[in-house]
């Protein structure tokens, strides 16, 4: 059998055989039962509802556990407990209670779409499943995204939505309908996590459409009309107790002036990615247990292909992968602590940009190689 046709079926064994002992290692933390109480008495004796007379804290998993069944089984109201983030991400963690009883299992449904799209925008840049499946395999092996499983958590909700909206575009610049699904998926992700860049985001991707595409213009400004309709009936509970949009914005209002208040270390996340350590919100240099020397040398070859990107004025699916990974950069060096799961939105399209880059220098050394031999021989 030709070793090309044999590859994908090596990588899809070592991808299952890995999560399947992944899966098995921490089978707890998929088949115990969600308990309302102790996650309400957890909460109760937090930081959160005693302040500095709490004994015990809870983590963020913990918190969005009980937020998401207090939403959806108590009717709770979202500006009540965990305002500092929209409740989308929330809610879909009630969801998963409701279904399964257990608050992580949704997150294996959050993994594998991830893992699809990733494989099909990679598809769409590289042009070659193998190639497309490696960058995939390659994602799947990453312990930040792998260890997202085990928690409730926003990130890889946040993470899905963000790269189904890249996804979605992408098609979209031949296809005004997919737009609209772009931009339904872009609300998604604003109404998991807060992250201002959505703006440039929107901003660049309109004068991405006007020079390859300028009829589907018009079609994605009316498609942006969605982000904030999803945004809204994601916060729908919040009107049913307060129904008054002048107190919604004074809410919004103070969840703004909360993140204002998080810590901002300037290009913290730069020495997080190189080397693994990172300056922590008490100002001690920390180290990340999620690092690996991956992190670095994807980030640098998906980096370094730029270049040769912008001179290919053919290839607008590439330019725009650059120009959102760019700007989120940018936006993780300056208004973020530079904690590695900021960069997990990205990190997908990161791979696939990386594989890119170091396929084509192969493509290249070896046409050389070809050229060289030839000549040699003719000699």
């Amino acid at each position: 059998m030709n070793i090309k046709k044999l590859l994908p079926f090596l990588l899809i064994a070592v991808f299952i055989s890995n999560f399947a002992l992944f899966v098995s290692k921490n089978e707890s933390y998929f088949t115990r039962k969600f308990d309302p109480d102790f996650y309400g008495k957890l909460y109760s004796d937090s930081q959160y509802v005693k302040g500095e007379l709490s004994k015990g804290g809870i983590g963020d998993d913990g918190l969005y556990a009980f937020a998401g069944h207090y939403y959806l089984f108590n009717k709770g109201d979202v500006s009540a407990v965990n305002f500092e983030h929209p409740p989308l991400g929330k809610y879909l963690i009630g969801i998963s209670v409701l279904l399964f009883n257990n608050e992580n299992i949704i997150n294996l449904i959050y993994f594998f779409l991830l893992l699809l799209l990733t494989y099909k925008i990679g598809l769409l840049i590289t042009k070659d499943r193998l190639f497309s499946l490696i960058g995939t395999v390659l994602l799947s092996f990453d312990p930040l995204f792998l260890d997202n499983l085990l928690r409730s958590m926003l990130d890889l909700p946040f993470t899905l939505f963000f790269i189904a909206a890249v996804y979605y575009f992408l098609i979209g610049l031949g296809n005004k309908n997919t737009l609209y699904l772009s931009s339904l998926f872009w609300g998604m992700a604003f109404s998991t996590r807060f992250f201002p860049v959505l703006g440039l985001i929107l901003i660049l991707l309109g004068i991405l459409i006007s020079i390859y595409n300028k009829k589907l213009l018009y079609s994605y400004i009316l498609s942006l009309f969605i982000i904030p309709t999803v945004y809204l009936v994601s916060h729908l509970s919040f009107f049913f107790y307060h129904p008054s949009l002048v107190e919604f914005i004074r809410h919004k209002i103070w969840m703004l002036s909360w993140f204002r208040g998080s810590s901002v270390i300037f290009a913290n996340i730069w020495q997080n990615i190189s080397k693994g350590i990172f300056i922590n919100s008490q100002g001690v240099i920390s180290s990340n247990k999620y690092w690996t020397p991956v992190l670095p040398i994807t980030v640098l070859l998906a980096m370094t292909g730029v270049r040769k990107a912008l001179f290919n004025k053919n290839n607008s699916k590439l330019i725009v992968l650059f120009g959102i990974c760019f700007l989120y950069l940018f936006y993780l060096t300056i208004l973020t602590n530079g904690d590695q799961k900021f960069l997990m939105p990205i990190y997908p399209l990161i791979i696939i940009l990386a594989i890119h880059h170091a396929v084509r220098g192969c493509s290249i050394i070896t046409a050389c190689g070809k050229r060289i031999f030839s000549r040699l021989k003719i000699k």
